[in-house]
């Protein structure tokens, strides 16, 4: 008898996930991180988590841009709404950077050295999205 393996949405994740620290709104570091990395990050609707035990809804910045040569998608989303953060367990991150799709190491290296010299970038840190408890919070198409 065979057995099954059910994988998960979040098993299935490839790309790099960075923390970024940055005291700018979302929009400037959106358009720093086009004009550093030739992206073109636009605003979409924002991403929006329900606390059902504290009853409330809170609604976090979103910006994509989705490669038509490699057919990456990349993200940058805000970590923080009035109090509330969409991973809790990098409170110190004020908004993630999410590459899906294949990045080699040296490509990996470079991007975050680029970002890493923008002048509003107070940190960059890189994440393991396999090991955050609120990872299903990322769950994007």
């Amino acid at each position: 008898m065979s057995k099954k393996r059910i994988v998960s949405i979040e098993d299935q994740f490839t790309g790099v996930l960075w923390g970024i620290m940055a005291q700018v709104k979302e929009y400037q570091l959106s358009w720093h991180l086009n004009r550093t990395l030739g992206f073109d990050l636009k605003r979409a609707d924002d991403m929006e988590i329900i606390h059902k035990k504290k009853n409330r809804t809170s609604l976090f910045s979103f910006f994509r841009y989705e490669s038509e040569l490699d057919k990456r998608q990349v993200f940058v989303i805000s970590n923080k709404h009035l109090g509330e953060f969409l991973i809790p367990e990098v409170q110190q991150a004020d908004y993630f950077l999410m590459i899906k799709g294949e990045v080699s190491g040296a490509e990996e290296e470079t991007l975050f050295s680029k970002i890493k010299n923008i002048p509003i970038v107070q940190l960059i840190v890189k994440l393991e999205y396999h090991q955050l408890k609120s990872k299903h919070n990322l769950l994007v198409d």
